[in-house]
């Protein structure tokens, strides 16, 4: 059978040279930073399957931006890519299995190993990925999988002299302290390692680089349904255990498969941890920011204060182009909830101090997504804008309000009117030719005037009334 399917992948290669594709010398890194299905992909992925088992089927992870079905890696630093390949085997009446095998590179052909097939019970792969956890110079293969009892179950496997072992069993990982030591078992005996998960049954993990102290580290999520508990937890690894060095927990959160972690730099001296949590009754999405000190997490701002939470997520960002990340926030009271047209959005960074208020407002900007534009508010206006929206005939019409300072009334400042250009409007005549009228932006699909109505109000908040034109843009490119 090894013969077999050597000969069937050497002809998937020599099909691959007859084609004019090579073999990509790009790095790992960069090849699993999004999956390339190009023609030699694809043609490994037809050779693959046409000598898999019956019933097994090559399979993604569902984190696809780190990896996918088959991914090119030098996991022993030997200077070969090895292919790993993520599957699934599915057979009437029994549970199925899910996992990956490895092909090694042999001159011009690809072989299986002997024993280079991993295969546990589950049904499907949440995560994927190849990291050197431990420093020793190899990267292992960590993978997370749904078990047959809907279970998250993570587990960290070796490859070491063309042989896979089971390497780490990662499901006690949420008590402070905790201690893991190294396996070394055989993947075809990994079920007696499967320990027990206690109260958790969904996990989400970020593997990164967080401090300057070299170590590799894992943040896992670890989320109870049945009382809407979240803990987070810090690993680090050693060449014989992984230790827990922190868990810290969340309360009231709804699920984790909308959470998102994200790590970077949040002020110019700290990389820290920045969580995005479905939170509470109403729906609300809460932003974690937290960073690592002595190898335990310090929170910088909390999911549970109102100026980090927003009706629905709504990625961070670096909007002042500072290399620092941006903290986005969704004022209830001026933004769209419903359909999400359009929003508010506010942009916090963290000033660098652990007092109450050290997220520190850097920009405002309003989004409208239907009609494809961008408002940055004055930093003068910013939280005191409203937005109504009105329509005559083809032309749609944007009244920001703010409250008057001296009558304490809700007044229009400024209209935009967007046009679209496939419409019918004769833009030669009426308001377009007034003083008070300017074209400020325009697309393929439309175009923006403003109307200045109250310069007073404008006066009033000190806005510059040109500052105010210069400050529209397009949402999308």
């Amino acid at each position: 059978m090894k013969k077999l399917i050597k000969l069937m992948l050497l002809a998937v290669v020599l099909l691959l040279t007859t084609t004019g594709c090579s073999t990509s010398t790009k790095s790992p890194e960069k090849l699993l930073t999004k999956p390339n299905y190009d023609e030699e992909k694809a043609l490994l992925n037809s050779g693959i399957s046409k000598v898999l088992y019956q019933n097994v089927n090559l399979v993604f992870p569902e984190n696809l931006k780190e990896s996918g079905k088959i991914n090119y890696v030098d996991l022993d630093e030997d200077g070969k890519n090895e292919i790993v390949a993520f599957q699934k085997k599915e057979k009437i009446n029994s549970d199925s299995k899910v996992g990956f095998l490895i092909l090694r590179e042999d001159k011009e052909s690809y072989s299986f190993l002997e024993d280079g097939v991993v295969l546990e019970k589950g049904d499907k792969i949440e995560y994927g990925g190849f990291y050197d956890l431990d420093g020793d110079g190899n990267k292992e293969i960590i993978m997370q999988y749904k078990d047959p009892d809907n279970i998250s179950r993570l587990k960290v496997y070796a490859f070491k002299d063309n042989k896979i072992s089971l390497k780490y069993q990662l499901d006690e990982i949420f008590a402070d302290g905790n201690i893991i030591p190294k396996l070394n078992l055989s993947p075809n005996n990994t079920d007696s390692a499967t320990s027990s998960a206690g109260d958790i049954d969904n996990k989400k993990i970020k593997i990164s680089y967080i401090n300057d102290d070299n170590n590799m580290d894992m943040v896992v999520l670890g989320y109870n349904s049945s009382n809407r508990v979240l803990k987070i937890s810090l690993v680090q690894f050693t060449s014989e255990r992984a230790i827990v060095k922190d868990v810290k927990t969340i309360d009231d959160v709804n699920g984790i498969s909308e959470a998102y972690i994200t790590i970077g730099n949040i002020s110019k001296y700290e990389k820290g941890i920045i969580l995005d949590i479905p939170i509470g009754k109403d729906g609300a999405v809460g932003t974690e920011v937290m960073y690592v000190k002595d190898d335990k997490f310090v929170t910088v701002a909390s999911c549970k204060d109102e100026n980090m939470k927003k009706a629905y997520y709504v990625p961070v960002g670096d909007m002042n182009k500072d290399n620092i990340i941006d903290i986005p926030s969704i004022p209830a009271n001026r933004s769209s909830f419903i359909d999400k047209a359009y929003a508010y959005i506010t942009y916090y960074q963290w000033n660098g101090n652990l007092d109450e208020n050290n997220m520190e407002i850097i920009g405002q900007s309003y989004y409208n997504y239907q009609y494809n534009f961008r408002f940055s508010v004055p930093k003068e206006m910013q939280n005191l804008l409203y937005t109504e929206q009105k329509y005559e005939g083809e032309k749609i019409q944007l009244e920001f309000k703010a409250t008057n300072v001296k009558t304490g009334t809700l007044e229009t400042v400024f209209t935009v009117v967007v046009k679209p250009k496939s419409g019918t409007i004769e833009d030669k005549k009426g308001l377009t030719n007034s003083k008070d009228v300017v074209q400020v932006l325009e697309n393929e699909d439309y175009t923006y005037d403003i109307i200045i109505n109250n310069r007073k109000i404008l006066k009033d908040y000190g806005v510059e009334e040109n500052k105010l034109k210069e400050s529209f843009s397009n949402t999308y490119e």
